[in-house]
């Protein structure tokens, strides 16, 4: 019996190895993946928005105007994990915390921030877009609005903040994280 279980055991070892050896083929780094062709993510503009008194990123880009902005990743990808079964409506964990910015925004006088942020997935049917109340997140030069989100499942999304009638949208892949990259 022992025998027949290692002959069972040896092709399923070879066949977990194989797979894992594949994945790393797609980067050293699977933090790093490549988003899919078939899923537009928004990429670094020619002509840079950048806003007064910040600098260029080095793993970020600003996205946006004066009049809403946000700074996104430059690799389109944004990390998930499903929640617990029973736990598929809640927020938290967040898959991301997306901030804002506008020059039209005081965090003085506007509390909670008038920002609301919607989403969209552009490749298959998914439930929607979760968020929390946005909030001020103070900073410098500028003070943002922060939004946390949950995106409930993977895939290609658009998301979309609408400030004051300005809209901004932006799509972003959305990968699984694997066991231990957490």
């Amino acid at each position: 019996m022992t025998v027949f279980r290692l002959v069972l055991l040896i092709p399923l070892l070879a066949w977990a190895a194989m797979g894992q050896q594949n994945s790393l083929q797609q980067t050293s780094d699977s933090r790093q993946l490549v988003p899919p062709a078939s899923c537009p993510v928004t990429v670094p503009p020619a002509d840079e928005f950048i806003p007064p008194g910040c600098d260029k990123g080095k793993n970020s880009f600003w996205w946006g105007t004066e009049k809403l902005w946000t700074s996104l990743r430059k690799s389109g990808v944004w990390w998930w994990a499903p929640h617990p079964p029973g736990h598929e409506h809640e927020v938290q964990p967040l898959t991301d915390k997306t901030f804002w910015w506008s020059k039209d925004f005081d965090y003085r006088e506007e509390y909670p921030p008038g920002l609301k942020v919607t989403g969209i997935r552009l490749d298959g049917f998914a439930p929607a877009l979760l968020t929390l109340t946005p909030t001020n997140a103070l900073g410098s030069p500028f003070d943002a609005m922060l939004v946390g989100v949950y995106v409930p499942t993977p895939g290609c999304w658009e998301i979309t903040g609408d400030y004051k009638g300005q809209k901004l949208s932006f799509v972003v892949w959305v990968q699984p994280v694997k066991q231990g990259n957490q």
